[in-house]
């Protein structure tokens, strides 16, 4: 289940790299869905990169940073796995950390924080 929770991290970072926002909102739970819908994704990305030159290049699930126990957010009874996915351009790195959550069998990304630490 964790190289599956890690491929739909990857996947979130690379739908953001090429702005497919509502696409990206089908990976999150019904509870980020109500929070973030496609226009909010689009604007929390943007503002995040906007000190750069251009877009998003590539996303990185940074898998040295993976987490399977944490305190902050609390842990929930089905979450999976906490991850890092660095977001890169031309003259910025910023990043999404995601907890993934196995609902009923579904993989779901039910928290996001964006912006490096």
């Amino acid at each position: 289940m964790i190289n599956q929770a890690i491929q739909l991290a990857q996947l979130f970072g690379d739908l953001l790299t090429v702005a497919d926002y509502s696409m990206a909102y089908a990976l999150l739970s019904p509870e980020l869905q109500r929070q973030y819908p496609p226009q909010i994704l689009r604007q929390t990305v943007e503002t995040m990169i906007d000190y750069g030159s251009g877009p998003i290049d590539r996303a990185i699930v940074m898998q040295e940073c993976l987490l399977r126990e944490w305190q902050y957010p609390p842990m929930e009874p089905n979450d999976v796995v906490w991850l890092y996915v660095s977001l890169e351009g031309e003259d910025f790195v910023e990043a999404v950390s995601v907890i993934i959550q196995d609902r009923e069998g579904k993989l779901a990304i039910r928290w996001l924080e964006w912006g490096r630490p």
